[in-house]
């Protein structure tokens, strides 16, 4: 069976009836300017805006010294706000193999929901541009920038940020998520790379268990006859959290009730390694309605939390 790439864009927020996207609502100039734009916010913080730039540097460290103060500096567009507040400084910022790391004092930490989304989007699109700069990854107070469910936000590209919609919602970014089902014996799992688009205030933790959920089938360009579903019909996502690299799912009592065509290590593990693959998470702790449950399908240990295994993975050529 030869590996196939599968992929679906998720859409998982309700767009507001909004006029047009970001980047049709201030298009960039289609003829031949092939120059720096500075990102920034529009006044209600709501969407990114930007304006053309001319750097004096050419050295890439002094290009990223440049736009970091340009960005503190209010826009010459009187409808754009800078991207860094008066309150947030960078204390210092490293440049290595194209990843550049940004020290922010304690204060940018003050700045959270969409402004904050925003507010980072615009920084790293403006470094991005830079061509020795690949991705950023932001540092408050010496520690990785965390949401506010304390997940480390981690490296970042400017592709990562895509169109706003528009008036009062969330930034979007879109990632692709390894996904393991079933193959079409049930004895093993085959990876499936699944696109997303998704709402950033959204755990990818909970998109990835819920897009296990939907099954296999949910996929566009799926072949039935390849891949099974792993979680047995009925099943609900009560909570999903991540605590020190340990994500905790608390599935409803139908999860208990094993799909006939998968085993029990099938079913497990395709929960556990989809997980795994998200940066914030090594191990896989279960919980059943809140309650710990000892045994699955009267053969797994259920108690403990449970790591990667690649070896119930099939290596498809």
């Amino acid at each position: 069976m030869k590996k196939s790439v599968f992929y679906i864009i998720l859409v998982l927020a309700v767009l507001l009836a909004a006029p047009c996207l970001l980047t049709s609502c201030q298009q960039r100039d289609s003829g031949d300017y092939d120059g720096y734009y500075i990102f920034g916010l529009d006044a209600n913080e709501t969407k990114v805006l930007f304006e053309k730039y001319s750097p004096v540097s050419e050295e890439t460290l002094a290009l990223v010294k440049e736009f970091l103060e340009r960005m503190s500096n209010e826009p010459e567009d009187i409808y754009m706000k800078k991207a860094i507040p008066d309150d947030v400084t960078i204390d210092n910022y490293i440049l290595s193999d194209g990843g550049l790391s940004l020290y922010f004092n304690s204060s940018y930490g003050n700045y959270t929901g969409v402004p904050e989304i925003l507010r980072r989007a615009a920084i790293v699109k403006t470094l991005c541009q830079i061509p020795e700069v690949t991705d950023v990854q932001f540092y408050v107070s010496g520690q990785p920038l965390t949401t506010s469910s304390m997940e480390a936000v981690g490296i970042m590209q400017a592709d990562d940020f895509i169109d706003n919609t528009g008036g009062e919602t969330s930034y979007k970014q879109n990632t692709t998520l390894n996904m393991y089902f079933s193959d079409y014996r049930g004895t093993a799992l085959v990876e499936v790379p699944v696109e997303i688009t998704y709402d950033a205030t959204i755990p990818l933790e909970q998109l990835a268990v819920e897009q296990l959920m939907k099954g296999p089938y949910s996929i566009e360009g799926i072949n039935k006859k390849d891949v099974l579903p792993t979680i047995p019909d009925g099943t609900k996502l009560n909570k999903v959290t991540v605590r020190e690299n340990t994500c905790y799912v608390d599935f409803s009592s139908e999860f208990l009730n094993k799909r006939k065509q998968v085993t029990a290590d099938v079913a497990i593990y395709s929960v556990v390694n989809t997980l795994v693959e998200l940066p914030t998470v090594n191990k896989v702790q279960f919980s059943i309605n809140g309650g710990q449950v000892l045994e699955y399908s009267s053969s797994i240990n259920f108690g403990e939390p449970f790591e990667r295994n690649l070896d119930i993975v099939l290596q498809l050529n």
